[in-house]
């Protein structure tokens, strides 16, 4: 994608002021560990840039994205969503860190580091972002850097964050003389510390005139749209059923022609071939831990909702599956999820999701809380495919190799968060360790269901033949 005015140049002030209320929801639930919603992207670079030029292009694209100089600002009004307003002391460097891990440090290393990170609150003052550059760092076999951006999800969803990276970062390691430049700052008569007087008056208005038996209709109606629209997806399994505030992150990692390859063998997505080879991997670890396995995962998967730029903040839904997990066949199990997907798919409602995640955001605290740890403990895995970068970019002259997302756990037993590259596909596991008491065994059993799946490709498949 190229650089957009519509993203970056004088289009990227006109932006909503009023969090939308799914942003709203996940900035409610912060104050809830079990529920609070930071993202992370990890990229390895060939080598540390340079720090000065790293410091210079963090202060260019906050301009360029002026939201990431926005904090939310709590309502005057109860029924009201949070304001984003600048921040008027901010400074990019106090967002923007630099750390060694103690040596030798590798995969594993870099991982307890974002398992530690995933799990912190915001300091709530300042814009909720941070960026972290580990200088030195084992990479299989290889000696790189790592650059930690983490991001609290009511700022943006994944794929508003790789929609500016793509745009931000350059193609080529020399510096950009003729980049587009930042927008000029709004005046200080329009800027959007305040909403105008009309609009606040206007919005006061509408909530005091609101009944007062609101709150008892928004009940009623959230438990008939949550029956349509999140109806279960099926029994939990009993292996996974133990739950708590505890993170911990692992990482597979996959080859994605042969995952392609697969996927076209058998006439699906490879969307549908990153959820059955995840699926697979949870049917082996049942299987290695001597139960039985259960026939379906209740799984959640989520749909990216943008109908335009991503320019900001959050737009998705989720289907609820019953992922099929006792199928050993691998190309039986890839039609099946094909078919259960696009079923769900077509019967989603955004609408629906829209009245369901309003009424959801304008609860009071405890009603809200309660809802979001009931919804998150009704399944045991959330998949999440994010596009990746499929070009070359470029962080300061450093070049970028590699890449992973490290999600949130609102509830579940786990998280695999996916993000297909050319060059290799990333599958990184956050699980709740009272609910996978084996981490490292599930992250094996992961990559053997990929393994299953990738061995429908044709060459594989030939290979394979007596």
């Amino acid at each position: 994608m190229l650089m957009s005015e519509e993203l970056f140049g004088e289009g990227a002030w006109d932006l909503p002021r009023r969090l939308n209320p799914l942003d709203n929801l996940l900035w409610r639930s912060e104050s809830d560990p079990q529920l609070r919603s930071p993202n992370m992207l990890v990229l390895l670079l060939d080598r540390a840039p340079e720090w000065e030029r790293f410091a210079a292009g963090h202060e260019w694209a906050t301009r360029m994205v002026p939201r990431l100089r926005e904090r939310p600002t709590p309502p005057l009004l109860r029924p009201l969503a949070p304001v984003w307003i600048p921040d008027p002391e901010f400074d990019a460097g106090r967002h923007l860190r630099r750390a060694a891990l103690p040596g030798p440090a590798g995969r594993r290393e870099l991982l307890d580091l974002a398992e530690a990170l995933i799990t912190a609150p915001f300091d709530w003052s300042r814009p909720p972002w941070e960026s972290l550059l580990i200088e030195s760092v084992q990479w299989e076999g290889r000696a790189m850097a790592a650059w930690l951006i983490r991001y609290h999800h009511c700022l943006a969803d994944g794929t508003v964050l790789l929609s500016w990276l793509d745009g931000l970062l350059s193609r080529s390691p020399e510096p950009r003389w003729d980049k587009l430049q930042p927008p000029p700052p709004e005046p200080r008569g329009t800027s959007r510390a305040r909403l105008p007087l009309p609009d606040l008056v206007h919005e006061a208005t509408q909530a005091l005139h609101r009944p007062a038996h609101a709150l008892a209709e928004k009940r009623r109606a959230l438990r008939t749209v949550a029956d349509v629209c999140i109806g279960q997806a099926g029994p939990l399994s009993p292996l996974l059923a133990d739950r708590s505030s505890d993170r911990r992150v692992d990482l597979v990692k996959v080859p994605t022609e042969p995952l392609m390859a697969s996927a076209r063998a058998a006439d699906v997505t490879l969307q549908d071939a990153i959820f059955a080879g995840v699926v697979g991997g949870f049917r082996r670890y049942h299987e290695q831990a001597g139960v039985a396995v259960p026939p379906t995962l209740a799984t959640v998967m989520p749909l990216a909702l943008h109908t335009g730029p991503a320019r900001a903040g959050n737009r998705f839904g989720a289907i609820r599956l019953a992922a099929p997990m006792d199928d050993g066949d691998p190309r039986s199990r890839l039609t099946a999820v094909h078919d259960l997907i696009a079923r769900a798919a077509d019967a989603f409602s955004p609408a629906g999701l829209d009245a369901l995640v309003t009424l959801a955001s304008q609860l009071p605290a405890p009603l809200m809380k309660d809802m979001g740890r009931r919804l998150g403990r009704s399944y045991d895995l959330q998949v999440s495919t994010v596009g990746g970068f499929f070009r070359p970019l470029f962080v300061s002259g450093a070049s970028v190799e590699d890449a992973f997302g490290v999600g949130p756990l609102p509830g579940s037993a786990a998280m695999a968060f996916v993000l297909p590259r050319p060059a290799g596909s990333s599958v990184t596991l956050t699980v709740d360790p009272a609910a996978v008491t084996d981490p490292p065994g599930l992250a094996e059993c992961v990559e053997e269901g990929f393994a299953e799946v990738m061995h429908l490709a044709p060459d594989r498949a030939e290979r394979s033949d007596p």
